[in-house]
């Protein structure tokens, strides 16, 4: 079962997803189809167009998913591991009680998506796009993660643990609760919308290149000083 009660919480449980015995299926599914207590192992979906495909209590393993668009789908109580795809499309997705681990994606495309009570363990992903997405209860830990684009975003109890990512977008997000004090974050883009973001001390201080950048300043290279304290022409 997976973790419930978020109601006076601050951070995001980790969700475990415990599921029953899963029946085999080795043929791909179909738009739209339900699927409830199925094993998808090892299958190519590649290139496959699955608009509202719905998942419950399912276990999608080592199955290959560049170029699949499941925008729309369904995933309850699910759990999605070592899943590999140059680029995925769930746009427009749901998402309750779901863990993803161990996968790789160049593109994820969660816009619009709505997630509740979600983790993704020891993921490797070039850019995760949620713009305008809905995100509740929603940890990411021991990820490496290019570009994470929470443009136009709603946050509230999500975290990053164990994580780097190289570019965090937070454009006109609104943001109740967003933790990446425990991950390493390289870059900002849109620090005006800060509110609602914990950071670490050391942090704050990597961020204020960006927030000097946002507010019109040019940020240049310090010039070195000479012996006497002046500095070098």
């Amino acid at each position: 079962m997976a973790s419930r009660g978020a109601a006076g919480r601050s951070r995001p449980e980790r969700v475990e997803v415990v599921l029953p015995d899963l029946v085999p299926r080795t043929a791909p599914p179909g738009a739209g189809e339900d699927l409830d207590g199925l094993l998808l192992d090892g299958l190519d979906l590649t290139g496959a167009e699955l608009p509202d495909l719905r998942l419950l209590e399912c276990a999608l393993v080592a199955c290959r998913l560049d170029g699949a668009a499941l925008r729309g789908a369904r995933l309850v109580s699910t759990r999605l591991e070592e899943l590999a795809a140059t680029d995925l499309d769930l746009t427009g997705s749901s998402w309750r009680d779901v863990v993803v681990e161990g996968s790789r994606a160049g593109v994820l495309r969660l816009g619009e998506a709505d997630l509740v009570r979600t983790r993704l363990s020891g993921c490797r992903l070039h850019h995760l796009d949620a713009r305008g997405a809905e995100l509740s209860d929603v940890l990411l830990e021991d990820c490496v993660v290019g570009e994470l684009d929470l443009t136009d975003a709603r946050a509230a109890r999500v975290r990053l643990v164990g994580c780097r990512v190289e570019r965090l977008v937070l454009t006109g997000s609104r943001l109740s609760g967003l933790d990446v004090s425990g991950a390493r974050v390289e870059r900002i883009t849109g620090p005006g919308d800060l509110a609602g973001v914990v950071l670490g001390e050391d942090q704050a201080a990597g961020f204020a290149t960006g927030l000097a950048e946002h507010l019109g300043a040019r940020v240049v290279p310090t010039a070195p000083a000479r012996a006497d304290g002046t500095e070098r022409a």
